[in-house]
């Protein structure tokens, strides 16, 4: 995708861990009018440099009121390797309507790795619009730490995507055992599915030096067996998979987290979807408003 559509496309591509054939299917969705009055953009990598800002000049755009946008379509594009069983090497389907969430729903489960490039124009944290989601993560007691903007920021994001309602903030979840690693919070998908799956949060950077591969694989390793032991732990809740919400500064540090993330043991990794976001805010990172 060489550049933002007029209409105001977002573009998600996803890949599968699994590399055992060389052909792969595709499936794109389109989903139309669910980030209506959304104060960012779903864009191209190119358009965020190895720093993570945004190249394109933003007071142009403030000037022409085009930061609070309103979309008339967006794109979810999904790439998988297709099982052993699969009669045909390459499968491309397009769907239009309104929100097909259900659809969208069925792939992303059924793959491990997610990528999102977010341009939110610098935008400050109080300046954004918040979901009734987020706004309720904003006003509930945090478990502590330094990354409670960034997971406002993840609540926003994974509740428009995937429509999805908050169920459980951090503190409301209980375990069985204190002093383990904690999810950040619950969301529940809606009928007919029902489902409830943890989100855990963390960021990929490294301050004023390069961030590494060990850098990404010691981040990974922990998050991931951390999440394996909270989601035995909780004790008000079933369940039925995780969320590991990594923000990256830029696309550069993004492709060290997938690249280590590949090479990971199936079983650290089997239980949860990983979902790189890509953002150009640096109280994300900071914890700064």
């Amino acid at each position: 995708m060489s550049s933002i559509l007029s209409n105001s496309v977002k573009s998600v591509n996803t890949s599968n861990s699994s590399n055992n054939s060389d052909s792969s299917s595709t499936e794109i969705i389109n989903i139309h009018q669910c980030f209506e009055n959304f104060d960012f953009d779903f864009t191209d990598e190119s358009l965020i440099d190895s720093s993570g800002s945004d190249r394109e000049d933003e007071e142009p755009r403030k000037q022409r009121g085009e930061c609070k946008l309103q979309y008339a379509a967006n794109e979810y594009c999904f790439e998988s390797s297709p099982s052993s069983s699969s009669s045909t090497a390459t499968t491309t389907k397009r769907g239009g309507g309104r929100c097909n969430h259900h659809h969208l729903l069925i792939n992303l489960l059924n793959l491990t790795f997610l990528s999102i490039n977010i341009n939110a124009f610098g935008k400050r944290f109080d300046d954004i619009e918040w979901n009734i989601e987020s706004n309720k993560m904003k006003c509930q007691p945090n478990a502590g730490g330094g990354s409670f903007l960034s997971e406002i920021f993840s609540c926003e994001i994974i509740t428009r995507i995937l429509d999805v309602q908050l169920f459980k903030t951090e503190m409301e979840i209980k375990y069985f055992f204190i002093n383990r690693p904690m999810t950040d919070y619950l969301i529940n998908f809606r009928h007919p599915y029902n489902l409830t799956l943890g989100v855990s949060v963390t960021r990929a950077y490294a301050h004023k030096r390069k961030f590494t591969k060990f850098d990404a694989y010691r981040l990974l390793t922990k998050k991931l067996a951390g999440i394996n032991s909270s989601t035995k732990n909780i004790t008000n809740a079933r369940i039925w998979k995780q969320i590991l919400h990594i923000w990256c500064p830029s696309g550069k540090i993004a492709k060290v987290v997938k690249k280590v993330y590949n090479k990971l043991d199936e079983k650290l990794k089997s239980n949860t979807v990983v979902v790189v976001t890509i953002v150009n805010c640096k109280w994300v990172f900071t914890n700064i408003r």
